[in-house]
């Protein structure tokens, strides 16, 4: 816990809770009735699957140790979902975007992480304004509405889209030209090859529960998700050319069998 130039307290695990927003309603026990700031995602006609693609790919960040905001889908008036997640950022207010060459010198380890992660997802929209990074608190990462399905407007779109991608990297991260030490990928790649198929099940389950994508688009994103999880350092080596300031090139990619 780091204090402000305000004398204030923030900072929870990887990212800021703002305190100066939460209003205790109730309290009973010792259990409060506590609200809190969010933010939320919703679908709309231009990106469907928006809302699948945050919850999914937010769950799977978390579950793979990563600074994402905690979140859950929650049930909207009129019906359908949102994704809500924890408000983060001084006040609540989200950081200024980052600066990739100043952030990768100072948090190689959590570039690695996401870099990795986007592999993963097939996130193809990281920039410096979905990287909240506050100095002296925490990093958060956050905005994964075009990983996955990306803009696919429908599930035949969809499905299509997850058989083409299945083995393409992510080209174009505003991290990897800046940084300089990728020491760390190895245990971001175990970190991922942790996440059990249970863990990766039931984020998809939870999507097509609240009707937000086909049977069938459940078990392709299960697929499609099993398949890249433990081919991320040969998606790495198929961008190196990217990483310029890369003095020593320390990876050492073992061959995955296609069939693990």
């Amino acid at each position: 816990m780091v204090p402000n130039q305000r004398g204030q307290k923030h900072g929870v695990g990887y990212f800021d809770v703002s305190h100066w927003g939460a209003r205790v309603e109730e309290s009973s026990g010792g259990v409060s009735h506590l609200r809190l700031n969010t933010f939320a995602r919703k679908n709309t006609p231009e990106r469907p699957f928006a809302v699948a693609n945050d919850f999914i790919a937010s769950s799977l960040g978390i579950a793979t140790g990563l600074p994402v905001p905690p979140g859950t889908l929650v049930g909207v008036y009129g019906g359908g979902y949102n994704y809500a997640s924890l408000a983060f950022g001084d006040r609540g207010d989200k950081p200024p975007p980052i600066i990739p060459p100043q952030f990768c010198e100072e948090r190689p380890w959590e570039a690695c992480g996401i870099i990795a992660f986007d592999h993963w997802i097939h996130n193809t929209d990281r920039h410096d304004g979905n990287i909240g990074h506050l100095p002296e608190v925490a990093v958060a990462i956050f905005d994964h509405d075009l990983a996955l399905l990306n803009e696919t407007k429908t599930s035949d779109e969809a499905l299509l889209l997850l058989a083409a991608s299945q083995d393409v990297p992510v080209k174009f991260h505003c991290l990897p030209p800046y940084l300089k030490d990728v020491s760390h990928f190895g245990e971001w790649f175990d970190r991922i090859a942790s996440v059990t198929r249970r863990e990766i099940r039931r984020a998809a389950i939870a999507a097509h529960t609240a009707e937000l994508v086909s049977a069938e688009l459940r078990d392709a994103l299960v697929a499609f998700l099993e398949h890249r999880q433990t081919r991320i350092g040969s998606f790495i080596e198929q961008t190196r050319d990217q990483y310029r300031s890369v003095n020593s090139w320390t990876l050492d990619i073992e061959e995955v069998d296609s069939d693990n």
